[in-house]
């Protein structure tokens, strides 16, 4: 009897402490701001640094920093929004797939946040980058950064084989199959062509007045111009200019032996850690020293939607973009060009190897987005097939077709719905 009376208190016992234990979360998910991004490289610390400095000013709802691969958040983002289950209060995503997410009816718009917090607004910020994130004049997204590609150099292999070529701040198609020779000669690769080779062969083809879409439901992968593109950078590969297939090209340049690498300025703290690198930053290879464009990405705020998510929250949201806003100059130390311009007029960012690339009117205008509606597709199918084509697994031809079929089926696939 006394035996049935204790187990039947443990029973009790135990239902009290699993309630108490699921109620504890369900209220730490109630009171907390869930923020999922992909910060999972150096990266990260600055975000994290930001998070902490907001939650410091004691805000009625801290932020919960939560990142993982990109791969994985671009997987659970309308798993979760379609379910209603799991929704984050604040997400990053690449500017390349917010025109998709806004035509899937995944984002809530910013205007309570917007009209709560009167700092978060396009003058405050890098015009390209805000408007990026506009739809039907309605702000769907508030920018972090301006991710660019650039061509960063070793200024010690630059002044041995290929001096003054730089004096322009331009590396051009003609200078790069001149240096190649006498590189090679000494085993050092000119330009592993095959690191962000998607966004260098984008630039060549804008520098022949064209895009990879016609209009926003029409690609334009298997195009002469993006076609002369490839064979420009493979053209660099069969003259022995870049690195073998599969080698780590960013070991490659860190380690002394590539005189130049398209990278981008997130990179700049991998760089930096090399004491014996000295390295500078210049535009995208070119046909021509007056026509160049800087291809980049852009990390961006949204929000999902989320019945769940209350006004309240949605006012301590407001202020934690405006903390970031505000505090440009550690996203900065992180390598991106923030897209705020809270940090334009400060010594230490202007003394920042990216500050090159907005430091005059002319390098802002020569920055692009490739923020197609349909980008991730594009994206998605060119890059499956552009190592292959640069080192003769696929031909160039081949390559394009199957990257021009795959993103229309996609698209066709969105459009039948």
């Amino acid at each position: 009897m006394l035996r049935n009376k204790i187990k039947c208190l443990h029973g009790i016992l135990l239902i009290v402490v699993l309630t108490a234990s699921l109620l504890g979360c369900s209220s730490n998910a109630e009171n907390e701001i869930i923020f999922w991004n992909f910060f999972t490289g150096p990266d990260g610390e600055n975000m994290n640094n930001l998070v902490n400095g907001f939650n410091d000013t004691n805000p009625k709802y801290k932020v919960k920093n939560i990142t993982m691969e990109a791969g994985d958040l671009y997987t659970k983002i309308p798993t979760v929004v379609n379910s209603g289950k799991g929704v984050p209060d604040l997400t990053v995503v690449d500017i390349a797939r917010i025109p998709m997410f806004y035509n899937q009816g995944l984002l809530k718009d910013f205007n309570m946040l917007i009209k709560e917090n009167s700092n978060l607004n396009s003058e405050n910020y890098n015009k390209l980058a805000w408007d990026a994130g506009q739809f039907d004049n309605t702000q769907y997204a508030i920018p972090l950064d301006i991710g660019a590609i650039c061509l960063v150099y070793n200024k010690e292999l630059l002044k041995k084989y290929a001096p003054n070529v730089l004096d322009d701040n331009v590396l051009t198609i003609e200078e790069i199959m001149e240096i190649i020779p006498r590189a090679k000669k000494d085993g050092i690769v000119t330009l592993p062509v095959s690191f962000f080779s998607y966004e260098q062969a984008l630039s060549l083809t804008l520098q022949q007045g064209a895009e990879i879409f016609i209009d926003e439901n029409t690609p334009n992968i298997d195009s002469k111009e993006f076609k002369k593109a490839i064979q420009t950078l493979k053209q660099i590969v069969d003259a022995g200019g870049a690195s073998d297939d599969g080698d780590d090209n960013l070991q490659l340049f860190q380690s002394g032996k590539a005189i130049f690498l398209a990278d981008g300025v997130w990179d700049a703290n991998a760089l930096n850690s090399i004491d014996e690198l000295d390295w500078g930053v210049a535009n995208t290879i070119a046909y021509s020293p007056d026509n160049y464009y800087n291809f980049a990405n852009s990390n961006q705020f949204v929000m999902l939607k989320n019945d769940k998510r209350t006004e309240d929250k949605e006012k301590v949201i407001a202020d934690f973009l405006d903390y970031v806003r505000e505090n440009a100059l550690e996203w900065a130390k992180s390598g991106q060009i923030p897209a705020s311009n809270a940090a334009d007029d400060s010594q230490e960012y202007k003394e920042m190897k990216q500050y090159f690339l907005i430091s005059t009117k002319e390098q802002e205008e020569a920055l692009r987005f490739h923020s197609y509606k349909f980008g991730g597709y594009a994206d998605d199918a060119i890059t499956k097939v552009i190592n292959d084509m640069l080192y003769g697994k696929i031909s160039i031809e081949d390559g394009l077709k199957q990257a021009q079929k795959q993103t229309e089926d996609n698209i066709n696939q969105v459009l039948e719905k």
